[in-house]
């Protein structure tokens, strides 16, 4: 009698193959989502620069810190599934959190701007760094400054900086200049957040600035 199947070598090369195949699948699959979210990062932050460039004015009589998540919310200019809870934070699409408020000090006690502290806690830290810069340089004409902080890995206390980026009308002199930096630059920035055990963008545009 004869029987008719396949043998133990081929029904494990059969699953090698699967195996090959669902790790390819899976792979590419989350490349798709981080490109996805991405998008998504940049058009949240976009909406959110652009109503900061348009009313940063409205603050300049105003003396103390104010925290505006309330208010552009209100305005239309973050996007509703940023809204998550009723602190004054927001959250991207990676969850990170985003504190919009005023910031710096004029001779008169007046607050000088209005910025947004991005604490990026996430796998995807260098992507998102990286893409967050791409999207702000984009508002260049109007920005006063962009940095990193953060904590290093080796559990050393305090905060270090990595350098600064100013926008059109602040770079002067020595200052690097935002509309001017480069793919590398961006790159070699956001190794500072890669390597660090917390991370945090801030970049702010002045209320003086027309």
């Amino acid at each position: 009698m004869r029987e008719n199947g396949r043998s133990m070598v081929e029904m494990l090369g059969v699953l090698a193959i699967i195996g090959v195949l669902s790790v390819g699948a899976m792979s590419g699959y989350s490349k798709a989502m981080l490109k996805y979210k991405l998008n998504k990062q940049t058009e949240q932050l976009n909406s959110i620069l652009t109503g900061i460039i348009l009313h940063r004015h409205e603050w300049r009589t105003t003396q103390g810190r104010l925290y505006l998540k309330n208010y552009f919310v209100q305005l239309g200019f973050v996007p509703e599934d940023m809204d998550q809870d009723n602190t004054d934070y927001l959250y991207d699409v990676f969850n990170n959190k985003i504190l919009i408020n005023t910031s710096g000090a004029n001779d008169d006690g007046t607050m000088s701007s209005v910025g947004v502290n991005y604490y990026i806690d996430t796998s995807a830290s260098f992507e998102v760094c990286q893409n967050i810069y791409q999207t702000v340089k984009g508002f260049a004409d109007n920005l006063y400054r962009i940095v990193i902080s953060g904590q290093s890995n080796d559990g050393a206390s305090g905060t270090s900086y990595s350098t600064s980026f100013y926008g059109k009308q602040h770079c002067t002199g020595n200052y690097k200049c935002l509309a001017n930096i480069s793919v590398s630059d961006i790159y070699d920035t956001c190794q500072f957040c890669k390597n660090s055990k917390t991370c945090s963008i801030w970049f702010s545009a002045k209320m003086d600035d027309f």
